[in-house]
């Protein structure tokens, strides 16, 4: 691989895949989707991680129609799916990352869905990537010639646990990442994105330095 997309949330999962794709290929480009008002904290903690890592080029891309859609889509409760899914999201994040792939020539878009993900939220299954791939071969002007964008998600075997400990021996600056789903300076630490990041530094037996930096005078 020689030139990959990374979708880049600024998460502890896509830093993650970030780092990893580092490790396979010459040329990275990161990609990091607007899509709500609460996300200008995450657009933010993109910039940073993909400046970090030294990255080709940093692309954010706005798409403001997701407000509308939240305040339209009310579901009642689900067992299946978390209360997190957000509608059809990552059907649109592929197209427009696959739309820049193309253009740059890239090979991969890269994802950091985790295992404990696919089990809840049905658009970060690899059933999902694989039906995906199947659209870019034969909607794509590069698939039509032979030689299609994949779509990759290196972290679909790991839980959040241990996607933090890889985490940990890349050297993912983890005091950059941000998985609250709040637009605040610290932490919620009541969000789907706060718990299972808090569960994950416990289990990995690892310091939170979002934590360390939030909490001065805990012992």
């Amino acid at each position: 691989m020689t030139k990959a997309i990374v979708l880049l949330s600024g998460g502890i999962d896509s830093a993650t895949a970030l780092y990893l794709t580092k490790q396979k290929t010459t040329e990275i480009y990161t990609l990091n989707v607007i899509y709500d008002e609460a996300f200008d904290k995450e657009a933010e903690i993109s910039r940073k991680l993909a400046s970090a890592a030294q990255v080709k080029e940093h692309i954010s891309v706005l798409a403001p129609f997701y407000r509308d859609l939240e305040r339209r889509y009310h579901p009642a409760p689900s067992r299946q799916v978390s209360s997190a899914y957000i509608p059809a999201r990552n059907i649109v994040f592929y197209g427009i990352a696959i739309a820049y792939a193309e253009t740059l020539g890239a090979d991969k878009v890269v994802f950091g869905s985790n295992a404990d993900d696919a089990k809840e939220l049905p658009d970060a299954s690899s059933d999902f990537a694989k039906l995906m791939n199947q659209l870019v071969r034969i909607g794509t002007r590069t698939g039509w010639e032979g030689r299609a964008i994949e779509i990759t998600n290196p972290l679909i075997e790991y839980t959040k646990t241990e996607t933090l400990k890889l985490a940990v021996k890349l050297g993912v600056p983890l005091e950059l990442t941000w998985s609250c789903y709040e637009n605040g300076q610290t932490p919620c630490d009541k969000c789907r994105g706060c718990r299972m990041r808090l569960k994950a530094f416990e289990q990995a037996g690892v310091r939170d330095p979002l934590q360390v930096k939030t909490k001065p005078n805990e012992t």
